[in-house]
């Protein structure tokens, strides 16, 4: 089984929740995309700040265990020493990745961080795509999310395939949602009342922002995305949008996650050998 953006909702749905600990099978699970990643981890993080706890069955797929592993999924969501312990001795670091699920602190300088830290690996990698493109969009989302994600702290994972020539980077909180927030401001209260999606399509219109003065809010992430030939996936609530060459569609997530939670795919091949 391939977790990715269109049934990691569907997954997370169909655990059965108990009084004392819920079971997360992944033992089925063959590949993780880091989008998958991170929504795994805010819909843990999510219950686990609501006192519920959970026992994880691992992949029965070496490689994949490895993933989560190398990418310290069991530290960044709060697991049994005994796990983490056990899974570490699995973890080799590759060039290919960050090595680590981000955890996005509200720091002044957070953002400008993690945009360096996504450059160097693009540029290790050679990727044919604008290392300081990519960068800016970074920052500018990791900002946004350190202002909004909350009491839990939001999560960036990144991934290159080369085989592929793709890059994926996925940011995800489980806070308060577009909607509950640009609700806030009196010029958008009427999205209150309104489906996720039409709440996400606000956002992306220019000058739309929670702040009563308004905001770049995702045209600045937009316009790298279109400059660099990628697909955007937003995730809100119990549904998603997807913006792919200026146009925008949306569907059902098959799971209420509050929070926001996006995935940015980008052709990546190498610059040469």
């Amino acid at each position: 089984m391939n977790l990715g953006f269109y049934n990691i909702g569907e997954f997370c749905s169909s655990v059965r929740f108990r009084k004392v600990r819920s079971k997360v099978d992944l033992s089925a699970v063959t590949f993780v995309s880091p989008f998958a990643l991170v929504y795994l981890g805010m819909y843990l993080r999510h219950h686990n700040s609501g006192g519920h706890s959970f026992t994880v069955v691992l992949p029965d797929t070496p490689a994949v265990r490895d993933y989560f592993a190398r990418q310290q999924f069991w530290q960044r969501f709060n697991f049994d020493s005994e796990t983490i312990s056990g899974e570490r001795l699995r973890r080799l670091t590759t060039s290919t990745s960050l090595n680590d699920i981000v955890d996005i602190e509200k720091d002044d300088h957070i953002g400008d961080d993690i945009g360096d830290k996504v450059r160097a690996v693009l540029i290790s990698n050679r990727c044919n795509v604008s290392p300081n493109t990519v960068g800016v969009m970074v920052s500018e989302l990791v900002d946004n999310f350190a202002q909004h994600s909350g009491k839990n702290l939001a999560a960036l994972a990144l991934q290159y395939y080369p085989r592929l020539g793709a890059l994926r980077l996925a940011i995800a909180d489980c806070g308060m949602g577009i909607r509950t927030s640009l609700s806030a401001n009196r010029k958008h209260r009427w999205l209150q009342g309104e489906a996720h999606h039409v709440a996400a399509m606000e956002a992306l219109k220019a000058g739309v922002s929670r702040k009563f003065q308004g905001g770049t809010g995702f045209i600045d992430v937009l316009n790298g995305v279109e400059e660099l030939r990628g697909v955007l996936r937003l995730a809100t609530g119990d549904e998603y949008i997807l913006v792919r060459r200026g146009r925008a569609v949306y569907g059902s997530t098959n799971y209420n996650l509050p929070g926001v939670q996006i995935e940015i795919s980008f052709p990546a091949g190498r610059l040469y050998g």
